[in-house]
């Protein structure tokens, strides 16, 4: 059975408790503080700290913080505001605690890879009987043969059972040692790599991300959207510039009973068609529920709808025949002329001579019309079956609004620049990898001594893991008693 053993001689400088010289100067002395790992958990934790007060206390820029200051009290207010927390993740002691957590851990890594990277350079290959007697776990065993016989059959078993074993032959004894999974040595360093992406993610995030709002019309075009700073003693609201043009060029609303209204409840999706026109390119885009668009670091979110009701497309009877056409597209209409829709009135009046709308519900929807002929152009009304039946004076035509298709008259777009939400998604991606195979995965390695006793040869078995001891010792005596099978004289 295998023996349980105290670590000394496995133990690598960087695993070994480090005390201040008397010759060691401030700077040193400053620089193991500020490389220790103590050092870089309580920086850990307070950067969890202010988080949690992230999340607590709504920060401005958001919707809901006007609501949630107007509910604090006048001392409430003060305390948060001289401390920063209305914006925690843009203070200084927060851009100050990434970049000296950053710096622990870079100073950390420094410190200590040499050493990790000394067990993967330079295994150690040869051992002696009083080096395996200091290892984890230990074990004595006899066999029959030749030390270099038995060694062979050592290797030849544990390569059989996933370990990478090599044989160093000496004057006076022969050692197999072998390993697996040497890689997991610089786990931790990748892990570290992944905490220094999210947090160089965070500063990015917290120096030159920005966001707003962008209204969306069709037929209208625009290069800046604003952005609403809602601070803790004023609001004001902002343009940002952008570095290309945003065209809409079409609105739909794909409603569960068309005969219904345009409320969210009757609602499946809402499209945006946009164009982005950027240096003579022109690239077409779709921005829906859930489907975000993302072109040159900006990211396109649907957001909401003004309820004013409008239709995209309308099916109108003129000259005998229905002709239907969209918003801002004209057609051909035989007898009639070039025919475009150009506006429509969900609840149709006149009012000082001009037609306007009187609510945003389709109460009394009607369709303006231009209507051009090689006498000129005209305009023309599209009314619905109880208008035009209504009318009693003589008309040259008259034009009825069969069907038409509902959606709202403009939409609004979230926008969001983040140069810093890419480096944080490597990061976690990075850090949910290295952290599963920092712990699903340890270092294993095994040493196998023999030495020549008369007919026989006297084995002394040790082996060592990073981590997950119990799962080791398990491994250690399979790997033992594989070594020794159909060959086994005594202990």
């Amino acid at each position: 059975m295998a023996t349980t053993k105290t670590d000394i001689a496995a133990k690598s400088p960087a695993e070994k408790k480090t005390s201040s010289k008397p010759g060691e100067s401030v700077i040193d002395k400053f620089l193991k503080v500020l490389s220790s790992v103590r050092f870089g958990i309580v920086l850990l934790i307070m950067l969890l700290i202010c988080c949690m007060i992230g999340m607590i206390i709504v920060q401005q820029n958001t919707e809901a913080f006007s609501e949630y200051f107007a509910g604090l009290t006048p001392a409430e207010r003060t305390i948060y505001d001289k401390l920063g927390f209305f914006n925690i993740y843009h203070s200084w002691y927060f851009t100050a605690l990434l970049a000296t957590t950053a710096l622990n851990i870079v100073l950390s890594s420094i410190d200590r890879f040499p050493a990790a990277w000394s067990y993967i350079r330079k295994p150690r290959l040869s051992a002696s009987p009083a080096f395996i007697s200091a290892q984890m776990f230990t074990a004595t065993k006899e066999m029959g043969g030749s030390a270099k016989s038995v060694a062979e059959k050592i290797a030849d078993r544990w390569n059989g059972r996933g370990m990478r074993a090599r044989i160093t032959e000496e004057d006076d004894h022969i050692t197999v040692f072998a390993q697996r999974n040497v890689w997991n040595r610089l786990g931790a360093y990748a892990v570290h790599l992944a905490l220094l992406l999210i947090f160089i993610g965070g500063f990015l995030t917290s120096r030159y991300a920005v966001g707003g709002a962008m209204d969306i019309l069709p037929g209208h075009s625009s290069n800046n959207f604003r952005t609403f700073d809602d601070g803790s003693s004023e609001s004001r609201a902002t343009k940002i510039q952008l570095p290309f043009e945003v065209e809409c060029t079409d609105l739909q609303q794909q409603l569960i009973r068309p005969e219904g209204g345009l409320d969210v409840m009757n609602t499946v999706d809402w499209l945006s068609f946009i164009q982005i026109k950027d240096n003579g390119q022109e690239i077409a885009a779709l921005v829906h529920l859930n489907t975000p668009f993302d072109y040159r670091g900006y990211r396109f979110f649907q957001s909401s709808f003004t309820p004013e009701g409008n239709a995209r497309e309308i099916t109108v009877q003129m000259g005998g025949r229905d002709v239907t056409m969209r918003r801002n597209q004209a057609v051909e209409v035989e007898g009639v002329g070039r025919v475009s829709y150009t506006a429509f009135y969900p609840d149709f009046a006149f009012e000082r001579g001009r037609a306007v709308t009187e609510s945003g519900e389709y109460t009394n929807p009607v369709a303006e019309l231009r209507i051009e002929t090689p006498e000129g152009a005209r305009r023309a009304y599209a009314f619905n079956r109880v208008m035009l039946d209504a009318q009693t004076e003589a008309k040259d035509e008259k034009i009825l609004l069969r069907s038409f298709e509902k959606v709202a008259t403009s939409h609004t777009l979230t926008i969001q620049y983040d140069p810093g939400r890419l480096p944080v998604y490597w990061g976690f991606g990075l850090l949910t990898v290295a952290l599963s195979a920092v712990f699903f995965f340890s270092h294993q390695r095994m040493w196998a001594v023999v030495e020549t006793e008369g007919r026989k040869s006297k084995i002394h078995f040790g082996g060592n893991t990073n981590r997950n001891r119990p799962a080791f010792e398990g491994r250690f005596n399979l790997l033992v008693k594989s070594a020794i099978e159909r060959g086994e004289a005594n202990e």
